[in-house]
């Protein structure tokens, strides 16, 4: 798996560049027209409609009561509000981050032991504490129980077996779908320079003069997404907090939860974490694996304490603010889909 420290250097190189025309440089990048799109899974309109539709069904998950979407709420920021945690009958622990431009990430989840979209969904949809499918099978047979969707699943996956992988694929394309383009930063970096403010222009320079480049770059400012030379599965990761014993430790509850050790049994992961994205962040309050912070400004304050060990003053906080807020998209609309019925039968538990 590849670590975050060697490619650090690269970047920390490639940041001297920014004296020249942001043209010139690919450190920071426009969102991209298309995520890369697995060979196994290739997109098709049918498939997308079957996703985009499960993704809006309870009866994806055991009880009935939840869909992706309610801890995913793409009619807002694409991640929970904070409400992930209250959902009744179930104890989740961290946030759910958004899934706004998800398919640039090279990995999934906090902790990064997703190494694709298809694999992240299959984890959601048998977890006791999310979707909580006893099993693909128990699935299975109660999608197959739905006309509607035993008709799709036929259509869109031709000759195969019905599956639990084929749900897992059709979610995984339709949020292949949610990229939210020409950002305030996108257009800046493609040549219009009155795109930033003053302000977010200072908060750019301050974001690699003071480090935060050194992990937060790239398309989805997350560091590399899969391309050439960084695969889907290798993740990008970093120390949360970089500095321990700093008063937001107790204060926010940051080190209650351990992180990529949990998966790895790495004593040296303790606190690692994948590195979030920053797109849209001035929509997904509230912030950090565990959603303990409800205010942009004090997340920066706190990311450049622990992190950097910098305190920073009430004016690099505003600038830093304007630029992140200059990475907000536009997001397009999301109509509810018709689900397809089952005429005169419950399939409620």
């Amino acid at each position: 798996m590849l670590a975050v420290f060697w490619i650090r250097s690269w970047v920390m190189g490639a940041l001297l560049m920014l004296a020249m025309p942001v043209s010139a440089f690919e450190v920071l990048q426009p969102l991209p027209d298309q995520p890369i799109i697995p060979a196994d899974n290739p997109q098709t309109e049918a498939k997308v409609r079957l996703g985009w539709q499960l993704f809006f069904d309870p009866r994806l998950s055991r009880d009935i009561s939840v869909s992706c979407n309610s801890c995913h709420n793409l009619a807002a920021g694409g991640d929970d509000d904070g409400g992930a945690t209250r959902q009744p009958g179930r104890f989740i622990q961290r946030s759910a981050p958004t899934l706004w431009n998800a398919a640039y990430m090279s990995v999934q989840f906090w902790d990064g032991r997703a190494k694709s979209l298809e694999e992240a969904f299959m984890d959601h949809l048998l977890d006791p504490q999310i979707l909580a499918m006893p099993s693909p099978e128990a699935l299975m047979q109660r999608l197959m129980a739905i006309p509607g969707y035993r008709r799709q699943l036929a259509e869109v996956f031709p000759g195969e077996s019905a599956s639990a992988q084929m749900v897992a694929k059709a979610l995984a394309a339709f949020i292949r779908t949610l990229k939210t383009p020409n950002s305030a930063f996108d257009r800046y970096i493609r040549g219009q320079e009155d795109a930033l403010s003053p302000a977010a222009r200072r908060g750019l320079d301050l974001f690699n003069e003071k480090g935060c480049l050194a992990c937060h770059f790239g398309v989805n400012f997350a560091g590399p997404a899969p391309g050439p030379s960084f695969k889907m599965g290798d993740g990008f990761y970093e120390l949360f907090p970089n500095y321990l014993g700093t008063e937001y430790d107790d204060r926010y509850r940051f080190t209650d939860d351990v992180g990529r050790v949990r998966i790895t049994r790495r004593n040296d992961h303790t606190f690692m974490w994948r590195v979030a994205p920053l797109r849209n962040i001035a929509l997904t309050a509230p912030y950090f694996h565990n959603g303990s912070v409800k205010d942009l400004a004090e997340a920066v304050r706190i990311m450049g304490k622990v992190q950097f060990r910098h305190d920073l003053t009430e004016q690099e906080v505003q600038d830093l603010v304007a630029f992140l807020l200059s990475l907000t998209g536009e997001i397009p609309e999301i109509r509810l889909p018709r689900l397809p019925e089952t005429p005169g039968v419950s399939l409620a538990p």
